[in-house]
């Protein structure tokens, strides 16, 4: 059985990559971690969603792990607090992951990606496969 990781950024507002793994681990008969990276409790760093936003992503995520548990995948979520970086590759090797799901780097520059961590650091510190998925333009917000 494989066991699949997505990770989601402290800034975000999709779910893309977790809907990936759920997607592998369908097509793959795995097991799906989805791992969720805020900032240290006394960092000074925020998360900024939009006002009610946090409240709604939070019933998108859950509805989605109801939906991959009722096709009988078995869903794991799990919150850390420190760097992302470093918590992201405690996880993979405590839990065994053998394929890490991420968002892709914006290469316009204009995404909100954490910009503090090296997906090539990352690839050297763990072995699994890495996965990048590219989000789909929100089309709603365009003016």
């Amino acid at each position: 059985m494989k066991r699949i990781m997505a990770v989601l950024e402290t800034v975000e507002t999709q779910l893309w990559q977790a809907v990936h793994a759920v997607n592998l681990a369908k097509r793959l008969g795995g097991k799906v971690f989805i791992l969720r990276i805020l900032p240290p409790a006394e960092s000074e760093e925020m998360v900024f969603l939009p006002e009610g936003g946090k409240e709604v992503w939070q019933r998108r995520l859950d509805d989605l792990i109801d939906q991959a548990r009722s096709q009988g995948i078995s869903v794991d979520y799990h919150i850390a607090y420190g760097s992302y970086e470093d918590e992201l590759v405690r996880f993979i090797r405590e839990t065994k992951i053998d394929i890490l799901v991420l968002i892709a780097p914006n290469l316009s520059g204009s995404g909100q990606r954490d910009r503090s961590i090296s997906l090539e650091s990352v690839r050297h510190r763990v072995n699994c496969r890495i996965e990048l998925v590219y989000e789909k333009p929100d089309y709603s917000l365009r003016s």
